[in-house]
């Protein structure tokens, strides 16, 4: 039937065209018109954190340990007449000694049965406390002279007072009692006797003697410390004055560039400050030492006129030296081995007179 043919044609392009509407418009809506029930879930942040570079940090200082000891050192005034002390060193009841951190030179020499005596030096640096002085012995005046420095002991031997008189040394001694005072009331402690600076001033005004020096200070300093180039490393430094009886030690620092002082293998301590005594320039010096024939005390003499060996030793160095004197009241002429003089570096010297120059040992 042509009518109902055309009829159910006329339906299905009807059914067709409303597939086609449905699908453009669906196909019309972007993304972003897309609604849905649930809320759009936005993309996480992600924040990237750099790690902090590791810094190694700043030790804190260490309060516990003890600050260096401040250095000072008066270089001796050419215009003044300088005071030289004997102080002991005999055993362990002499300590702390006095004085001897403010000497600008000291020299430390035999005495009888193996033991070893101080004769400290000083140019207006006289503390409070000097001591124990002890009793001359007839060598050390040799030094003594070099200085033309006035000379304080407290007791002497048989020799040493025939010498001061002949020599016409001017001396201060035991027999003033207002110069010294005993640490003790101990009448058989030979070992407690003191003096200061001030004490001894009113001495040298009380008897008159110069304070204007008849010679010239022996020495000459550096201007900048000055290592030597060459000799051998110093760093550790003993000195021996026989197979038993004293010796003493000096240990170097190389920060502060001075020695630390030891007695008898033990810290040296000064006993006006309670730190250790700190020494710049140490000098050695061979010289030939013998017995007196018959003396009961069993005293030495020693040869200190003439030539000998030694060693000059600053900053961690030793250089070889040697000295010459022409006479007991001439100054030590000290030439290094490249035939240099010596000069010091300015700070503290001692002079370590010895009898065999090779119980001297470098480290």
């Amino acid at each position: 039937m042509p009518g109902k043919q055309k009829l159910l044609a006329v339906l299905l392009l009807l059914v067709l065209f409303c597939f086609s509407s449905c699908g453009e418009q669906q196909a019309s809506l972007g993304d972003g018109d897309l609604q849905t029930s649930e809320p759009a879930v936005e993309a996480p942040v992600i924040i990237v954190v750099e790690p902090t570079p590791t810094q190694t940090p700043t030790p804190e200082p260490d309060e516990t340990a003890p600050p260096e000891p401040e250095y000072s050192f008066v270089v001796p005034d050419p215009n003044i007449r300088p005071v030289a002390v004997m102080i002991d060193n005999q055993g362990d009841r002499v300590l702390p000694q006095g004085g001897i951190a403010q000497a600008q030179i000291v020299y430390e020499i035999l005495t009888e049965y193996n033991i070893t005596r101080y004769m400290a030096l000083f140019w207006g640096t006289m503390p409070d406390m000097i001591g124990p002085v002890r009793s001359s012995r007839h060598y050390f005046l040799d030094y003594a002279m070099e200085y033309d420095a006035i000379y304080t002991h407290y007791g002497w031997s048989d020799y040493a007072r025939a010498d001061i008189a002949k020599l016409k040394i001017d001396n201060i001694h035991w027999d003033r009692k207002e110069t010294f005072w005993e640490l003790t009331n101990d009448p058989n402690n030979w070992q407690d006797t003191y003096t200061s600076g001030k004490r001894i001033a009113k001495e040298i005004e009380r008897l008159k003697y110069s304070t204007t020096p008849k010679k010239e200070f022996p020495f000459k300093y550096h201007e900048e410390m000055t290592i030597p180039a060459d000799g051998q490393t110093a760093e550790e430094v003993t000195v021996k004055f026989g197979s038993k009886g004293s010796y003493c030690g000096y240990i170097y620092d190389p920060v502060t560039r001075l020695y630390k002082r030891t007695r008898m293998g033990k810290d040296q301590v000064e006993r006006n400050t309670g730190e250790q005594v700190l020494v710049r320039n140490i000098i050695i010096m061979k010289v030939t030492s013998r017995p007196i024939p018959n003396d009961s005390y069993h005293r030495i003499d020693l040869d200190t006129v003439g030539k000998g060996d030694g060693w000059y030793i600053t900053g961690g160095r030793a250089v070889k030296l040697t000295w010459s004197k022409s006479a007991r009241d001439a100054q030590t002429v000290y030439t290094l081995e490249s035939g240099e003089p010596m000069v010091l570096n300015k700070g503290q010297t001692w002079i370590e007179v010895v009898p065999n120059i090779k119980l001297v040992e470098f480290k």
